[in-house]
């Protein structure tokens, strides 16, 4: 799924991002406040399924992303898997990493 990485930029690729619902999902996520300070912009191609993020590397926040280590390789996991199947299980899966990074903001 990572298909370039270096400090402040990161290319994700798969068919998942062809998914206009799953893919508005995660950016909305991405855009979000808690992340507005850390994220300077994304690009998505649909057609290609590549997704481009360019962020402040001094801003992530290491201590909070830790956590959410377990939970990011099983969203991956369904992701690399992406077919109308399991379509609604990412999307449930995007939900509750929204309530976790929403729950930065009150932190």
């Amino acid at each position: 799924m990572i298909t370039g990485f270096f400090p402040g930029r990161i290319r994700l690729r798969a068919p998942v991002f062809k998914d206009t619902a799953i893919t508005e999902r995660a950016l909305s996520i991405l855009k979000s406040p808690a992340l507005s300070s850390i994220v300077k912009e994304i690009e998505h191609n649909p057609v290609t399924g590549s997704v481009l993020i360019t962020y402040h590397p001094t801003k992530v926040p290491i201590a909070k992303l830790t956590p959410l280590l377990p939970f990011l390789k099983k969203l991956e996991k369904e992701a690399e898997t992406y077919s109308e199947k399991n379509k609604a299980a990412i999307l449930a899966m995007l939900d509750e990493l929204e309530e976790y990074v929403k729950n930065w903001e009150r932190a």
